[in-house]
């Protein structure tokens, strides 16, 4: 589909702060910088557990980590949506009808599920590329269903002047008979009427025809306030339209980390932006000649009316849409846009599978089970985790089970294989890249050695990507 992967190999596993738990070296993974990847490795590559941040792709140690990471997926095609989902649609679509943004009192209750990506410096060989390469690790911001009501005693101690427990009420008088609802009376009243009348009452049967996710995100109500428009851009484009955009992008990337993660002016700069959310080592292909999409990593821009208010970065890969960050105006937190850009993303990839039937799914990155904060990713259904022993995907409400038993599990069945294992030939046939000169690792090991390390690659990286991606040598 593309030109050769190429990438360096970090042959030290990398140990950094952990950004759920705080453990200073729990985060242990193994890594690589891509100097180029096809869109088809990277795909066969998060199927095996990696994932890009910037052009440094990274791999977590599952069964060494604190917090085991699961890679993620939402099947598109059949995706359901949840109460709480369409209620965040509604929301959003009222605030464009009506133009009035209703302010959540309780800060909590607004907090969108985001995920932080922290960049850690990992230095780059000389001979490979003179640029520096970050590592990133996720952390999120828990959503309200995991945040624990207050106790009685808490609340009463929040009320000047209340020292003591209401009095406990003698309850429902048993001699009545109990409340109906409003609704209910109104019928049964009607009801009564008709049949003085003589007319037998035939309740109406009510239509339960369900939206669509795409008919709820694009319902349009005449004279709204506001206009929702959602815009492409592909980053590897350097047009001048582009860098003005890029400067747009920033300042409000500034605005959010500062705002909702509280880092410091000095810590967002463009250099960091610049290197963890637009320079990407996946090469762009279009779909086909007349087709403006194609694959590779974009940003999506989400202009209301004027004002860009959220961007979310992707990646379209063979099999899915990943998404890689998203970031939005602090001002408009209320409106949920962290949820409200999952669905679209979710929509967009069912969009794209009209054009690449091939693209079917969602990936959202990680799964922490032992990070409470982080299992709102598996409230998108349905969805399924990766196992870590057999890369198998298993659908989330199988897993659950074992990951509550154990934090690092395998999730698949005992009898299950890795139909991609790379066997100890595929090894032998890793391209690899010393002198200029393109070398077998079979001719490369008489001279230099490296079975310990090449035979660890071939196990991280899988057979079909044993046999396409080169490495660049140390020596």
């Amino acid at each position: 589909m593309g030109d050769n992967s190429v990438v360096y190999w970090y042959s030290n596993l990398e140990k950094h702060l952990c950004g759920y738990c705080k453990n200073p070296n729990g985060n242990v993974s193994h890594g690589m910088w891509a100097k180029i990847l096809s869109v088809e490795d990277y795909q066969n590559l998060i199927d095996r557990g990696w994932r890009r941040s910037g052009s440094y792709c990274y791999k977590p140690l599952m069964n060494e980590i604190c917090c085991p990471m699961y890679t993620i997926k939402c099947d598109a095609l059949n995706f359901q949506l949840s109460k709480s989902q369409k209620k965040v649609i509604k929301k959003f679509n009222k605030f464009l009808k009506d133009g009035v943004l209703h302010k959540n009192t309780n800060y909590q209750d607004c907090q969108d599920s985001i995920s932080e990506f922290v960049p850690r410096e990992i230095p780059v060989p000389a001979h490979v590329l003179d640029k520096e390469v970050v590592i990133n690790c996720e952390k999120n911001e828990g959503d309200s269903s995991q945040i624990a009501a207050p106790s009685v005693s808490q609340v009463t101690e929040a009320v000047p002047g209340t020292s003591s427990l209401p009095k406990t009420g003698v309850g429902a008088d048993p001699s009545k008979p109990p409340c109906k609802k409003a609704k209910i009376l109104r019928m049964e009243r009607k009801k009564e009427k008709l049949q003085k009348k003589g007319i037998v009452f035939e309740k109406k049967p009510v239509a339960n025809e369900q939206k669509t996710l795409e008919e709820l995100l694009n319902e349009t109500v005449p004279d709204s306030k506001h206009k929702i428009r959602l815009e492409l851009i592909n980053t590897s484009r350097r047009s001048a339209e582009w860098e003005n955009l890029k400067q747009l992008e920033f300042e409000l990337y500034k605005k959010y980390q500062m705002c909702v993660h509280g880092d410091p002016p000095g810590k967002c700069t463009m250099e960091s932006f610049q290197r963890f959310l637009i320079n990407s080592p996946l090469q762009n292909i279009r779909f086909s000649r007349d087709s403006e999409l194609g694959f590779g990593s974009f940003h999506q821009l989400y202009w209301l009316d004027d004002k860009l208010i959220a961007v979310g970065v992707i990646d379209i890969l063979p099999k899915c849409v990943s998404a890689v960050y998203f970031f939005y105006d602090p001002d408009y937190r209320d409106l949920t846009l962290g949820t409200y850009g999952s669905l679209r993303e979710v929509e967009f990839a069912r969009t794209l599978h009209g054009k690449i039937s091939t693209i079917d799914s969602y990936y959202m990155g990680f799964y922490i089970h032992s990070c409470p904060k982080m299992r709102y990713k598996g409230k998108l259904s349905p969805s399924y985790l990766l196992c870590p022993e057999t890369y198998h995907w298993i659908p989330i409400e199988k897993s659950l089970g074992k990951l509550e038993v154990s934090k690092y599990s395998r999730l698949d069945k005992v009898e299950a294989v890795d139909e991609n294992l790379c066997t100890s030939r595929d090894v032998d046939e890793i391209k690899i890249l010393y002198n200029r000169k393109l070398v077998l690792f079979k001719q490369y090991k008489r001279k230099f050695g490296g079975h310990d390390l090449f035979d660890t690659i071939g196990r991280l990286i899988g057979q079909k990507c044993a046999k396409s991606i080169i490495f660049i040598a140390d020596n």
